[in-house]
C-alpha cells in the first residue's frame, strides 16, 4: 500500500535446508543460535518468515515479523519480532524487541528481549533514557527444571549532553542494573550495579585533541559474605601538534579494574616443528619439570607447546597505563637558506615512554598514580623507555641513529612472580658508496637481567657487547651480496660467570624478479668461546641454542608466485655443531588469497 507519505510494504520468505546439506560459510547471522535458543538440532530444517513494514519519509520506519522455525526431529519454535526507528520533532525514539517460545527434544524455553531508547535534542544539547531487558528461561524437557543458562536482566539508564556529538561534546549518565540467576531451581536478584560514566571530546581542532571516558561501577551482591565490587575505567587522549607540526605530542592514560589469572600452565608435546618450547633435561632426572622449558631457537627444537590448565584463582586488580610519544621531525627546514635550520632538517628524534602497571585491588581505594612503585601490592608490569635520534633518517648516506632502550616485565605465574630487565644502547651506521656498495655498522651495549621468585637457575645478569659491520654490493635493484663479521661479548655477572666471546663470519645473497620469483640465502661459521657450563638456562640464551667451538649454520628461502592468488614457499634451514651430526630443517608451503 502506498500514498502521499505512508508506505505498506508486506514481505514473506521460506528457507528450507535439507538434513544432508553441509554448508561452507555461515548462512545465517552469528547470533542465531541464541536468538532461538538451539542445543543441537537434527534433522531437515523449515524457516518461515513473514510480517510487514510501514515507513515514513520524516517520520521513520516500523516493522513486525513473524518467524517459524522448525527441525523435522528435534525443535520447533515461533518468535515475534518488532523494530523501529522514529522521530517525532525533536524526540528520536529506537525500539528492538522479540518473544520465542519453543519445543525441543532437550529444552523447552521462553526468552523476552527489549532494547529501547529515546532522546530528546535541544539547540546544543540533549537528554535521553534507555531500557533493556532479558528474560531467558529455559527448562529441561525430562525433568521442567530451570538449566544453568537461564537468567534475567533488567537495566535502567538516563543521560544527558550538551554539544556536537560529531565534534565537541560532553555526555554524562547513570545505568541501575537488576541481576537475577539461578538458585533453588529459580531465577532470583543475585546482584545489583550503579553505574555513573562520563564521554566527552573537550578539544576538537586542527592541532589539538582533547578526549575524556570514565565509568564508576558500584556491584553489590545479595550475598551478604561478599564484599561490593567498586570498579573504575577510564580514559584520557590528548594529541598535540606544535611549531607547524614540527613536534607532535600523544599522550594517553587509562585505568581499567579487572582480575588476573595466576595461571597455572603445563607443556604438550606435538609434531616436530608445530611447537613453540624445547625441552632440555638440565638436572638428568628424565622428568619434565616447568623450569625446563625454554623457547626454540630452531624449527627442528620446537616440539612443545604451552597449554593453560583451567584456573578459577582471579585476583582482584587495577590497571594503570600511561603513554607518552614526543616526535620532533625538521624535515620541513630542508629548503631553508638559514645555515643551521638546513642543517637541523637533516634530524629526527622520537621519544617514548609506556608504563604498564596492575596492583592488587582492595575495597572502594583507588590508586591511580601510574608512577607508584609500591612492590607489595604490584602483580604485574611493563615499563619501556626509548629514545631514537637519526640523521638522514630514510636516506642511505650518512645515515646514523643511536637509541636507548630500557625496559622491564614482571609477570604473575603459578610458579610465583617473573621479572626481566633490559637496558641497550644501539648505534647503526649506513651508507652508500660507488653507486653499487652500501656499508652498514651495527653496534650495541646491552645489561639482561632475569629474576625469578622460585627457581634459583633462571636468576642471571648478562651484560653484552656487540659489533657487527656488513659490506653488501647491489648489482642492482633485485639482486644484492652481502658479507659481515659479528663479534659478541657476552658476561653473566651472577651465579656461576659464565662468559662467551662469539665471532661469526657470514656472506649471504638476495635475488628477486618482478615480484614473481625471490630467493635468498646465507651461510654463517660461527665460533664460541664459552667458560662455564654450556647445559643451562644462561648458557641456552647467550649461545641462542648453539654449542660451544666451532657452528655452522645456513638458510636458504624460495618464493614464487604462482598465480594471482597463490604463492608457494620453500624453505631450508641447517645447522651443524662440533662432534654432533649436521641438522636439516625443510619447509613446503603453499598460501592461497580469496
Amino acid at each position: 500500500v502506498n500514498d502521499s507519505t505512508w508506505n505498506l510494504d508486506a514481505f514473506g520468505t521460506l528457507n528450507y535446508v535439507q538434513d544432508r546439506y553441509r554448508s561452507i560459510q555461515r548462512i545465517y547471522n552469528i547470533e542465531f543460535e541464541r536468538d532461538w535458543n538451539l542445543v543441537s538440532p537434527t534433522g531437515s530444517q523449515t524457516y518461515a518468515i513473514g510480517g510487514f513494514e510501514v515507513l515514513h519519509p520524516e517520520i521513520g520506519t516500523a516493522n513486525y515479523s513473524f518467524q517459524q522455525l522448525d527441525y523435522s526431529d528435534s525443535f520447533s519454535g515461533s518468535r515475534h519480532v518488532l523494530n523501529s526507528n522514529l522521530r517525532f520533532g525533536n524526540l528520536r525514539t529506537q525500539v528492538n524487541g522479540s518473544f520465542l517460545k519453543s519445543t525441543g527434544e532437550l529444552i523447552n524455553s521462553d526468552f523476552l528481549r527489549v532494547n529501547a531508547n529515546a532522546v530528546y535534542g535541544f539547540e546544543k544539547s540533549w537528554v535521553g533514557a534507555k531500557f533493556g531487558s532479558e528474560d531467558n528461561q529455559q527448562r529441561q524437557t525430562a525433568t521442567d527444571s530451570l538449566t544453568i543458562l537461564s537468567q534475567r536482566f533488567t537495566n535502567y539508564e538516563v543521560f544527558t549532553g550538551v554539544g556536537d556529538s560529531t565534534k565537541v561534546f560532553a555526555e554524562v549518565g547513570y545505568r541501575y542494573r537488576v541481576n537475577d540467576s539461578l538458585r533453588n531451581n529459580k531465577l532470583e536478584n543475585v546482584s545489583n550495579s550503579s553505574n555513573y560514566y562520563l564521554k566527552s571530546r573537550l578539544i576538537n581542532s586542527q592541532n589539538t585533541k582533547l578526549s575524556i571516558f570514565a565509568n564508576y561501577r558500584v556491584l553489590k551482591s545479595k550475598d551478604e559474605t561478599e564484599d561490593d565490587d567498586v570498579s573504575l575505567n577510564s580514559r584520557v587522549l590528548y594529541n598535540q601538534f606544535l611549531a607547524k607540526k614540527k613536534i607532535a605530542l600523544n599522550t594517553a592514560f587509562e585505568t581499567n579494574s579487572g582480575t588476573l589469572p595466576q595461571q597455572e600452565f603445563t607443556y604438550v608435546e606435538v609434531d616436530t616443528g608445530e611447537g613453540q618450547y624445547t625441552w632440555n633435561d638440565y638436572n638428568n632426572n628424565g622428568v619434565q619439570e616447568l623450569e625446563e622449558f625454554e623457547l626454540a631457537q630452531f624449527q627442528d627444537e620446537a616440539r612443545y607447546i604451552r597449554v593453560l590448565l583451567p584456573n578459577q584463582v582471579f585476583i582482584r586488580t587495577h590497571q594503570n597505563k600511561f603513554s607518552q610519544t614526543v616526535t620532533f621531525n625538521l624535515k620541513s627546514w630542508e629548503n631553508e637558506e638559514t645555515a643551521w635550520k638546513k642543517f637541523l632538517s637533516h634530524f629526527y628524534n622520537q621519544t617514548s615512554y609506556i608504563i604498564d602497571r596492575k596492583i592488587r585491588r582492595d575495597g572502594e581505594d583507588f590508586d591511580i598514580n601510574p608512577f607508584n612503585d609500591n612492590d607489595d601490592n604490584e602483580l604485574a608490569l611493563n615499563l619501556s623507555f626509548r629514545n631514537s635520534i637519526f640523521y638522514n633518517r630514510g636516506k642511505q648516506k650518512y645515515t646514523t641513529s643511536y637509541s636507548y632502550i630500557s625496559s622491564k616485565n614482571k609477570t604473575l605465574l603459578s610458579t610465583g612472580l617473573q621479572e626481566n630487565i633490559q637496558q641497550s644502547h644501539q648505534l647503526n651506521f649506513n651508507h652508500k658508496f660507488e653507486e653499487s656498495w652500501l656499508i652498514t655498522l651495527k653496534n650495541a651495549l646491552s645489561d639482561t637481567e632475569s629474576i625469578s621468585q622460585n627457581f634459583q637457575n633462571r636468576n642471571f645478569q648478562i651484560d653484552g657487547i656487540l659489533v657487527n659491520p656488513k659490506l653488501s654490493y647491489l648489482l642492482n635493484r633485485q639482486t644484492r651480496f652481502d658479507v659481515f663479521y659479528q663479534f659478541n661479548k657476552q658476561q653473566n655477572t651472577l651465579g656461576d660467570m659464565e662468559q662467551l666471546n662469539q665471532q661469526k663470519f657470514g656472506t649471504g645473497f638476495s635475488f628477486a624478479n618482478k615480484q614473481q620469483f625471490a630467493i635468498n640465502g646465507e651461510f654463517n661459521y660461527i665460533l664460541n668461546d664459552f667458560e662455564g657450563s654450556a647445559f643451562s638456562p644462561v648458557a641456552y640464551q647467550m649461545l641462542e641454542g648453539l654449542q660451544p667451538d666451532k657452528n655452522l649454520t645456513w638458510s636458504l628461502l624460495l618464493q614464487k608466485k604462482l598465480t594471482t592468488y597463490l604463492d608457494l614457499n620453500l624453505s631450508y634451514n641447517g645447522r651443524k655443531s662440533e662432534n654432533l651430526d649436521a641438522i636439516h630443517t625443510g619447509n613446503i608451503q603453499l598460501k592461497a588469497y580469496f
